[in-house]
């Protein structure tokens, strides 16, 4: 297990650092002056007690000579006067007559003594010997005292140098550390407080103007990121062409409103407006005048409005509006009444230097009777605002709730219609068109059908109008025109010749580039001869984009496939165009064909078009033919081909190749009677 260091502040470790770093010196710088000490000193001491000795043996020379036991005793006792001295014993006095010795001693007994010896000498002659013992401590008490003098300098200079130390770094650096803590801390909680001056101009100093620099840069871009995060909580929160609140915030503040409605018991409105006929001045006018459009329809909903009610743009050209305190039915339909007509004001659009006019379908659902959270009340409003269009769009309409029931319905529709297409349940009936002139089949037009597993066989007003609301109705389009082409050349390998086979085509499909493409690779795939594919559009599919329709009919054309405009007189039509496209059929629509020849408007429509048709080198049909007087009247006017009940009813693929095998046995038949009264004439002349 490895030891950690405990983890220190700043002004504990320098305060250690310094008391470190002046007592470990002083304490070698004793060690030291001890032990040299102690070496200067003894050689002073030995050359001291050698002097000593010399200048006792010089003292008790006269004395020695004399034999004055007195003045020797005198001159010991002045010997020992000398502090080093411990004991003097004068010994082998010569001449004397019996032994004399002559001691002195001052230590105490056990101290530890030096013993040196020196004789004394009268001219020359030895007359006594001197012993002096001296302190064998003498040097270690030198060292002592002098220790304890280094020992109370040290403690002083440690003492003042902490104190000085201390005081530079409580100066320069403690109180500057804790100024720059109190700058991280203001930076840190972001307070709104004057900078910190920094006078000294040392590394910490300009730490702090840095800091100073760092933090004016900090609440700059802590400025920056503000308005960012508020620009970015407008956008999240609101809408950024009108300024409105979008779908997010709108929910957000029902959540306030229906608090305080239900806590008053009171009643809120939620209003689904769609813009009708908005497409139509995004596609003529451009994309700009779309946008002023937007941008007034929402300044004419605000001032239509109460203060307290909310307007929203959920996306597109949909607004939802959020009625607080609405009130009974009638203020709320007085409401919407208000908005409809604000609304379907003329509006001036300077970029397009021009002026619109746009009604709107609007849907109301009603809190809490219809739902109790903001999605499930949307959806009530969007249901509503769907029957408002179904309707005939420009009004308003309150949810009800069979419309779930309805949405449902569609819904499982929409599955249903997608698991058909992958599951081959549908089918294709054909109906024929004669030549009235000749009686002879020359073609038929492909209808789908759907053979629903639990509904039996569906008819296409059961389920084209989803497939067009839901987008559906490109792959039903792709997979009609893929199955009438292999129908088709599935009779012609059983030796039938069907004519030309017309295939309805949606306005989204046609618009689709791809769509030549696609024939091409049908064609080439089933082998489909030019003249034989036909086929059919409205009038309005044609005329919404008049070049981009030219350039697709000219694509078509190029593949050898016909075109024909269905139902006729029905839609918006324009004579310029048709003579630009240059159709190579027209078909009158059932409604004018149906009351002829009683109805004299019928009777002028149906001559009208025919005469255009046949002016411009078009061939005309008639759909719809139910009865004889329909059938003869068409053709009196030059309105040969003819389909309809009366000729014979969409059938099967088996039915209509039976069809077409008895009108090819009737066509050689009458080639066989042709040919035989042309041969017995031939006979009798």
């Amino acid at each position: 297990m490895m030891l950690r260091w405990p983890s220190l502040s700043i002004r504990a470790t320098v305060l250690g650092a310094i008391i470190v770093g002046m007592v470990l010196p002083a304490l070698v710088v004793l060690g030291a002056d001890s032990y040299v000490t102690r070496a200067s000193h003894e050689p002073l001491v030995q050359r001291n007690r050698a002097a000593v000795l010399v200048l006792a043996a010089s003292v008790i020379t006269e004395p020695a000579w004399t034999l004055s036991e007195e003045g020797l005793k005198a001159a010991a006792q002045r010997i020992l006067d000398e502090p080093s001295v411990c004991a003097v014993e004068v010994r082998d006095l010569q001449p004397t007559q019996g032994p004399l010795t002559i001691a002195a001693q001052r230590c105490a007994a056990n101290l530890p003594l030096v013993v040196r010896d020196a004789p004394v000498l009268h001219e020359g002659q030895v007359i006594a010997n001197l012993r002096l013992s001296f302190d064998a401590t003498e040097i270690d008490q030198l060292v002592a005292q002098r220790q304890n003098i280094m020992w109370w300098l040290v403690a002083a200079q440690v003492v003042v140098g902490v104190v000085v130390l201390l005081g530079v770094l409580s100066l320069r650096l403690l109180r500057p550390i804790h100024r720059l803590k109190q700058q991280a801390s203001t930076l840190a909680a972001r307070q709104a407080v004057p900078a910190l001056p920094w006078r000294q101009r040392d590394e910490l100093g300009q730490l702090g103007q840095h800091l100073n620099t760092v933090r004016a840069r900090i609440q700059e871009l802590f400025a920056e990121l503000e308005a960012k995060n508020s620009q970015l909580s407008k956008m999240a929160m609101y809408d950024h062409l009108t300024g409105l609140p979008n779908r997010t915030l709108l929910r957000e503040l029902f959540q306030h409103e229906s608090a305080a409605a239900r806590r008053q018991n009171q009643v809120c409105a939620l209003l689904f407006i769609d813009l009708d006929r908005f497409k139509a001045v995004n596609d003529t006018m451009g994309h700009a005048a779309g946008d002023e459009l937007l941008l007034g329809v929402s300044q004419r909903l605000v001032a239509t409005l109460r203060e307290s009610d909310i307007v929203c743009r959920v996306s597109g050209d949909e607004f939802l509006v959020l009625l607080t305190q609405a009130g009974t039915w009638d203020q709320v339909s007085v409401t919407a009444e208000r908005l409809l007509r604000a609304i379907q004001q003329p509006m001036l659009l300077p970029r397009a230097a021009s002026t619109a006019q746009v009604s709107a379908s609007v849907g109301i659902a009603l809190y809490p009777n219809d739902g109790d959270d903001f999605e499930t009340l949307a959806r009530c409003a969007d249901l509503a605002m769907y029957k408002s269009k179904d309707l005939g769009k420009g009004r308003y309409s309150f949810y009800q709730p069979d419309l779930d029931v309805a949405f449902r319905s569609r819904l499982e529709l929409e599955r249903e219609l997608l698991q058909a297409i992958a599951q081959h349940e549908l089918l294709l009936h054909f109906q024929p068109v004669y030549d009235m002139r000749s009686g002879a089949l020359v073609g038929c037009e492909a209808l789908v059908r759907w053979m629903h597993p639990q509904r039996g066989l569906l008819m296409p007003g059961t389920f084209i109008q989803t497939a067009e609301e839901t987008g559906l109705i490109r792959e039903l389009g792709l997979w009609t025109l893929d199955a009438a082409c292999a129908q088709l050349a599935a009779w012609k390998a059983a030796g039938l010749h069907p004519g030309r086979v017309a295939v309805n085509v949606s306005a989204l499909q046609f618009r689709d580039q791809r769509l030549p493409q696609v024939l091409q690779t049908v064609l080439q795939t089933y082998d489909i001869q030019p003249g034989e594919l036909e086929l059919e559009l409205t009038e309005s599919t044609l005329m919404s984009d008049t070049e981009a329709a030219q350039a697709t009919v000219a694509s078509l054309r190029e593949l050898g496939v016909a075109l024909a405009i269905d139902d006729f007189g029905t839609g918006y039509s324009s004579l310029s165009y048709i003579k630009r496209l240059r159709p190579d059929k027209l078909k009158i629509d059932r409604s004018f064909v149906k009351d002829l020849p009683a109805d004299a408007d019928d009777r002028a429509l149906t001559e009208a078009i025919v005469s255009i048709a046949q002016s411009l080198s078009i061939t005309v049909v008639a759909e719809g033919v139910e009865t004889p007087p329909q059938r003869d009247y068409l053709l009196s006017l030059g309105c040969s081909l003819q389909q309809g009940y009366l000729l014979g009813r969409p059938m099967a693929a088996p039915q209509m190749g039976a069809l077409m095998d008895q009108a090819e046995m009737k066509a050689e038949t009458k080639a066989e009677i042709k040919t035989e009264i042309k041969t017995e004439a031939e006979a009798v002349a």
